[in-house]
């Protein structure tokens, strides 16, 4: 594995590293959840109701694949509804991000070599970054918020000043989480951006197999 950048997010330094090799096994295989049915009610006397649950299924799409480096090195990793193309044969590059005072860190990107085909691994890189202290904060914030507004609406007049410091106490969260989503996309360009180098410094070779 070679570390190939550090980049910062918010105040989080991340070491980037790259792992490169041929793909010596690939599997892909799907399972199926299914929650809900049945139902509830009452009847009495022939007379009643009975109300169904819906029946809901989620279906996730595995992907496992196994690369092995020129120097015979194996390096295995396991996927859910990234839906990867990837075959044997393949050149494929795992990109890991360890934050700083790490030991190891998640694969947040995959490039496959030979399609050109970048993988971004969204969990992974939201648990790069890391969340703030502030992130709960805002929360406890928000719900408080809603607390007050709702305490503001009880009676047959609403208590203006209440409702407005419950939208002042909500207000910080979705400003919040809306800059985390912009931090997440800042970090995913640098590691697309990484990826474009790699492929033009790393061509895919026509095998590494012994």
């Amino acid at each position: 594995m070679t570390q190939i950048s550090t980049v910062n997010s918010g105040s989080r330094q991340i070491a980037l590293h790259s792992i490169t090799g041929e793909v010596t096994d690939s599997k892909k295989w799907a399972t199926t959840e299914i929650s809900g049915g049945g139902g509830e009610g009452v009847i009495s006397n022939g007379s009643g109701y009975i109300k169904q649950d819906e029946l809901k299924s989620k279906t996730t799409t595995h992907d496992q694949i196994i690369i092995r480096t020129a120097d015979g090195q194996e390096e295995s990793l396991k996927v859910e509804d990234l839906h990867l193309a990837v075959a044997q044969g393949h050149w494929v590059s795992f990109i890991r991000a360890i934050p700083s005072g790490w030991a190891k860190g998640p694969v947040v990107a995959i490039l496959n070599h030979n399609t050109g085909s970048k993988y971004f691994i969204d969990s992974a890189i939201k648990e790069a970054c890391g969340k703030s202290l502030i992130g709960i904060g805002t929360i406890v914030l928000l719900l408080y918020g809603i607390y007050v507004c709702y305490q503001s609406m009880l009676g047959y007049q609403i208590i203006q000043s209440r409702l407005i410091l419950g939208l002042l106490l909500m207000a910080p969260c979705p400003v919040y989480y809306f800059r985390e989503i912009r931090r997440y996309g800042a970090f995913k360009d640098q590691v697309s951006a990484l990826c474009d180098q790699i492929k033009v410094s790393q061509a895919a070779p026509k095998s590494v197999s012994a």
